[in-house]
């Protein structure tokens, strides 16, 4: 009788009417399997093989084979063929987009071929030290807490006697992180001034509202609700994939300034489709919305450039938003809620307090003293 195995599956390129795609081969019940996972110019093999190991997870909990029978394997094999497939479950697509692809260059291609039961704690940080030298605090800090995460599944499977990751810290000397910073009233005005219709109503929905520029492209006309200076957020676009908010927080009633109203019925009017469903903000051909890249690479951007405002992103946008509120009397549960984050977030990743506020709130607070 033939003995059933853990299988893993095979994933390798094909090429079919021009196109590479990924072809996943597996077995169920004796059988051969196979499948085409998707294009290799949309997905990387690291998010190829977990798609197949969902496929052949079922098959091998079938077979009472849930467990990898060898324990002796690399680093990049335990990520690939157990870490990512469980975490996959919990990741919303955004997420896995954006993890998969750190994890497989900062992680894999460091220590990938590396035992992982002979992982220590030194390699782990002088590899984050390495890491200091080229990229942010932010980068060094999720690939910290990923690395803890890995180590952790990994003892919980008995793959490792310990967790080498656990006291791993980021380095003081990490690449300096670029100056954030907010528009003022006047860069703001400059902006409106160098922008078209569409654009317009783009920029004042990131600054005056808050919003995500994914939040944003994700708007559908049925969403506006001008009359009572509402729109509804229900989705969003991340890299050309129509997903669900980011958190439940992020599902919500953003509150419209009568200057986005007037602007945005002035940009609906000129819409060749107007039915509920059509997007608010579509791409050439009225099926998909616009890409964020594109707007801004395209039609933003080189018009901010010439004035000197190259610098005033989206992220600045949205930080312009908390940082003015915050300076004008906002207050933070109000921010938070405008722009779907919780309070904790809001103070202290995007509002900024300049010199001219503190100086302000030192002068009122010494008149406290001498009337």
């Amino acid at each position: 009788m033939h003995r059933k195995r853990f299988q893993r599956g095979s994933v390798k390129p094909r090429k079919r009417l021009g196109r590479m795609y990924w072809y996943a081969q597996w077995r169920d019940g004796g059988s051969a399997r196979s499948k085409e996972l998707g294009l290799c110019s949309e997905m990387s093999r690291a998010q190829a093989e977990s798609l197949l190991a969902d496929i052949v997870r079922p098959i091998n909990e079938a077979s009472g084979k849930t467990r990898m029978p060898n324990v002796n394997h690399t680093f990049g094999q335990f990520v690939q063929q157990v870490y990512l497939p469980v975490y996959r479950g919990k990741w919303k697509n955004s997420t896995a987009m954006t993890e998969v692809d750190r994890i497989q260059y900062h992680l894999v291609g460091e220590i990938g071929t590396c035992a992982i039961a002979e992982i220590t704690r030194e390699q782990l940080q002088d590899m984050l030290n390495a890491k200091a030298n080229k990229v942010g605090r932010s980068v060094v800090d999720h690939l910290r807490f990923r690395l803890r995460s890995i180590f952790r599944l990994a003892l919980s499977e008995g793959i490792v006697e310990r967790n080498p990751a656990e006291v791993l810290y980021t380095p003081r000397h990490c690449k300096p992180a670029k100056k954030k910073r907010a528009l003022t009233p006047e860069d703001f005005r400059h902006v409106m001034d160098a922008l078209q219709l569409r654009e317009k109503a783009i920029v004042r929905l990131a600054t005056i509202e808050g919003m995500r520029p994914g939040e944003i492209l994700g708007l559908q006309i049925g969403d506006l609700e001008l009359r009572s200076n509402r729109l509804e957020v229900r989705r969003r676009l991340y890299r050309g994939d129509i997903d669900s908010p980011k958190n439940d927080r992020s599902i919500r009633d953003v509150a419209l300034s009568d200057g986005s109203v007037l602007l945005l019925g002035a940009w609906v009017e000129t819409l060749v489709q107007s039915s509920p469903r059509g997007w608010l903000f579509p791409s050439e051909t009225l099926r998909t919305p616009a890409s964020k890249d594109n707007v801004w690479s395209r039609w933003i951007l080189p018009k901010l450039r010439p004035a000197g405002l190259a610098w005033a992103n989206f992220q600045a946008m949205r930080r312009t938003f908390a940082s003015r509120g915050k300076e004008f009397g906002l207050d933070a549960h109000t921010r938070a809620a405008q722009m779907g984050n919780t309070v904790d977030v809001n103070e202290n990743e995007y509002a900024l307090c300049d010199f001219e506020t503190r100086l302000a709130a030192v002068r009122k607070f010494e008149a406290t003293f001498f009337g």
